[in-house]
């Protein structure tokens, strides 16, 4: 049995082999690479295009982020699911979630749109945000609005570095507005992967922020998690 996560950038697959969690990731258009030679009876499916894929069971993603945060920190709280599309909060204590899929601000979307206008690689941006000595106040997140504030802050004297990590700021800032009162907040999506939003939700919040190993495969593995 596997779990498989058919998100709006990525795909992902997970199995449990002798208490090993084994997982592939790829492009989400790629997704059937991730199913060769696996019948539909074995697949158990969540993400943006669960219903579009071979499936015995489906369940959402609000479902399989909460097993699958549970299963790496049982008794959570709060989860946070940043995806390239969207971000949901889940207060599992009260049993409710709040999702932002009205425009790309605050998804990963939007920091890939950051790092196209600085040619650079999404993975790079955490580590131009370490070395900033300084974090310009940036308003929007959203689209031509955000370009115009960076490019003010660049012309204000401040570097790519500094530019990038108030976006960070900026982004984090959204986000904290939709999260609830909690000790510990746990962090899922492949957008957790960029540190230095980490550490500018961290900064922001001021409290215990929890990651799994590998964040972006949370949601496969709570699908599987469901279905034992």
């Amino acid at each position: 049995m596997i779990g498989l996560d058919v998100g709006s950038t990525t795909a992902k697959r997970v199995k449990i082999e002798d208490g090993e969690i084994k997982f592939e990731i790829t492009g989400t258009h790629n997704w059937k690479d991730l199913v060769e030679g696996i019948g539909k009876e074995d697949i158990i499916s969540t993400g943006y295009f669960r219903h579009s894929v071979p499936h015995k069971a489906s369940v959402t993603e609000i479902t399989a982020a909460r097993f699958g945060a549970e299963y790496y920190f049982p008794g959570v709280e709060v989860i946070v699911d940043i995806g390239g599309q969207d971000t949901k909060v889940i207060d599992v204590k009260k049993n409710n979630f709040i999702i932002n899929d009205k425009c790309s601000a605050g998804t990963g979307a939007f920091l890939e749109f950051v790092a196209n206008y600085f040619k650079i690689e999404l993975t790079e941006m955490g580590r131009l945000h370490s070395k900033a000595k300084r974090i310009p106040q940036i308003n929007n997140t959203c689209g031509v609005f955000a370009v115009s504030e960076m490019i003010s802050q660049l012309v204000a004297g401040y570097s790519k570095e500094e530019v990038i990590a108030g976006i960070h700021y900026a982004f984090a800032r959204r986000i904290s507005f939709m999260i609830p009162e909690a000790e510990t907040i746990v962090l899922i999506g492949g957008t957790v992967k960029n540190e230095g939003m980490i550490s500018a939700l961290r900064d922001i919040l001021n409290k215990e922020i929890l990651i799994p190993e590998e964040p972006q495969i949370v949601n496969a593995l709570g699908a599987l998690e469901y279905s034992e």
